[in-house]
């Protein structure tokens, strides 16, 4: 009852232009059954851009590019490097990207995270990890090594259905996501390096912050 009542009220005083904006192409792709952030997710990451002001954002699941046109429309200055695995997926992220006028602020790049991230050199105030959920334990040593000092890492589906924080019985074909993304999760939780508060928005946020 408090979360409907406090996401009613959110709804009602947090929501950019952009996300109206953004709302016909992400329901056209939700009948598809190709997924794109929440709208309670995508006004928390946006709020979180709003207070950091990143200049770069790194972003792991490009997918259709729905979340990467969400921020660089609500950061005007910002630049994105992007990675999504499939390369049928990327293209169509270009589309959008063109569509929408973000596509020279953009370096599109294919492959799996984990091994894309590894070759990856250039510093970032800003990450959003939206990726196989599969791979977040993996990936964040990686990352926080490319946040430069007062960096954020964005982190969604933490709590994956609430299945995560036992608040229903998880089926066995996601137990061992379910284990991996926990794993993610309490590594995060326990670093004195960062700084990491949990949110129970959409499928679940960890927002970590680099001393």
């Amino acid at each position: 009852m408090v979360n409907e009542y406090t996401k009613e009220l959110t709804a009602r005083n947090f929501k950019y232009n952009v996300i109206d904006e953004l709302k016909e192409m992400q329901n056209e792709y939700r009948k598809n059954g190709i997924p794109t952030i929440l709208e309670e997710g995508l006004n928390e990451l946006l709020l979180i851009l709003s207070i950091k002001q990143p200049k770069t954002i790194l972003e792991l699941g490009t997918s259709v590019g729905c979340s990467g046109i969400a921020m660089l429309k609500a950061i005007p200055n910002a630049r994105l490097v992007t990675v999504e695995k499939m390369p049928s997926v990327q293209s169509e992220a270009l589309i959008n990207f063109e569509k929408y006028g973000v596509k020279d602020r953009i370096t599109s790049l294919v492959g799996d995270s984990v091994e894309v991230v590894k070759t990856l050199t250039q510093k970032f105030d800003f990450v959003f990890l939206d990726c196989n959920k599969a791979g977040y334990a993996k990936l964040y040593p990686l990352l926080k090594n490319l946040l430069n000092d007062g960096g954020v890492i964005f982190a969604d589906n933490i709590l994956f259905r609430g299945y995560v924080a036992k608040e229903k019985e998880c089926p066995k074909e996601y137990r061992t996501l379910v284990q991996k993304i926990d794993n993610y999760n309490q590594i995060a939780s326990s670093d004195s390096e960062m700084i990491t508060c949990f949110f129970d928005v959409g499928d679940g946020i960890a927002v970590s912050y680099k001393k």
